[in-house]
């Protein structure tokens, strides 16, 4: 044994990342969530859905702070063929600033890449 075997050692951070989700619901159809803003989703698998449909939506976030459940309604901006982006229309300033708040609690807490 050398006097600096020690420093062969590899030490690993373990670090525990907080559970982020979303669920969203567009006409009574479950949709994954590719990205999510402010005023409107990305779902991914768009399926059926037109550019200028209008749609209900129901969309569920969690994280470690608390759970939001919205629903709404929304017109659906692009459709390409991996996902649609749904603007919402007349949500209430306060679900705004709940969404603004999850989103930021992710960027802060999110794992680097």
């Amino acid at each position: 044994m050398g006097v600096f075997d020690f420093l062969k050692v590899t030490v690993v951070e373990k670090t525990v990342v907080a559970s982020y989700k979303a669920a969203l619901t567009v006409d009574g159809k479950p949709l994954p969530v590719a990205n999510l803003g402010m005023d409107s989703v990305t779902a991914g698998a768009p399926g059926k859905l037109k550019q200028g449909q209008r749609v209900t939506f129901a969309l569920a976030l969690t994280d470690p702070k608390e759970s939001l459940s919205i629903r709404g309604t929304g017109v659906v901006a692009s459709v390409d063929k991996a996902q649609a982006k749904i603007q919402f229309q007349g949500l209430p300033d306060q679900t705004r600033q709940q969404v603004a708040r999850f989103l930021a609690r992710y960027l802060i807490n999110r794992p680097a890449s």
